[in-house]
């Protein structure tokens, strides 16, 4: 079956594929949240994030300073779970994973939502992850829960934005995947990925995905096993690849980002900077007149630009933006 030879090719990939023996140390990362403005999720048509289910953290930092305030034991189930989720949130991000913490009643078990900014992709995937720091075996009911999320409504994954990338169910767990695990996920009619995450230093040692998931946008994705020698010791873990290169983690992704919407905004007032207010009104006229346009990385638009309109749209667009600012100025005491 197709399925499960999709699975098996991934778990020979990470045990056959030559390594490359690297020397290097775990940096601390820059950001561990996403740092989109509301005008940036607007432009490339990104989710909305989710209302923050606390308002004494927001990632594992402040929680980590949260929580020697109040004292909270380090083995109570809040603890452990909630270090665990923002853990793996900083974990992915190195994999240009843009994820925000969820909770509530009615989640079904999804523990973080977002976006994943994949190389050679206009559009990101919606992913929902489901984070797993059990002791226990990790069964295939896992893999069932995580199906379930699929049809959640309303879903915390579905907030706003638009674009085509699909959506992306993804298991974090601290063991690797079991048998039953994986012939769960070649069994699935949805797109899957398991991960494995250690909960004491966040080191990334297992990633699976099955059919579904390389028919929806995953077919350049590989591993790589990795080693750093720390004195005496030398750890092994793995790095996502796309096309046989390490995927660029979610810094330079923004980075890249904010220098693209530079750009299309440059294609409208070449000669000075525009301010916020009307970047947000040009936004309402493109919206309503384009609704598919957003800064493209790779390919050009019709006049060999990052944009997919051409002169003519947006001397149109211009023109309505020009209207729409003399009438508030004339209706203005």
């Amino acid at each position: 079956m197709r399925p499960a030879r999709s699975i098996r090719n991934t778990l020979l990939l990470t045990r056959q594929k030559q390594p490359r023996h690297r020397q290097f140390t775990q940096c601390a990362i820059l950001h561990s949240t996403p740092s989109f403005t509301p005008l940036t999720r607007r432009l490339f048509k990104l989710p909305s994030p989710p209302p923050t289910p606390s308002q004494n953290h927001h990632d594992l930092p402040s929680f980590l300073t949260y929580a020697d305030r109040i004292a909270l034991p380090k083995s109570s189930t809040t603890y452990v779970g909630t270090h665990y989720e923002y853990t793996v949130q900083q974990v992915l991000r190195r994999s240009a994973f843009s994820l925000h913490r969820v909770g509530g009643r009615d989640d079904l078990g999804v523990d973080l939502v977002g976006t994943w900014h994949l190389p050679k992709h206009e559009h990101p995937l919606r992913v929902f992850v489901q984070c797993k720091a059990l002791k226990t075996k990790l069964g295939p009911n896992l893999v069932r829960e995580l199906e379930g999320s699929f049809n959640l409504r309303p879903s915390p994954v579905d907030n706003g934005g638009g674009g085509g990338g699909g959506k992306l169910g993804v298991l974090v767990g601290t063991r690797e995947a079991t048998k039953g695990v994986r012939n769960a996920m070649a069994r699935s009619l949805y797109p899957v990925m398991w991960m494995m995450v250690e909960k004491e230093n966040g080191t990334l040692l297992q990633a699976l995905w099955n059919a579904r998931g390389e028919e929806m946008g995953l077919g350049g994705l590989g591993v790589e096993v990795q080693f750093s020698s720390e004195l005496s010791s030398t750890t092994k873990s793995i790095a996502l690849t796309w096309d046989g290169e390490e995927i660029p983690g979610m810094d330079e992704v923004e980075r890249d980002m904010a220098g693209l919407e530079d750009r299309w905004m440059a294609l409208w007032e070449k000669d000075r900077s525009m301010p916020e207010s009307r970047k947000s009104a040009l936004l309402d006229i493109v919206e309503k007149l384009y609704p598919e346009e957003k800064p493209l990385f790779r390919a050009t638009g019709a006049t060999g630009t990052c944009s997919m309109l051409s002169h003519e749209d947006r001397k149109k667009v211009l023109q309505l933006l020009s209207e729409g600012e003399s009438t508030q100025t004339e209706n203005s005491p």
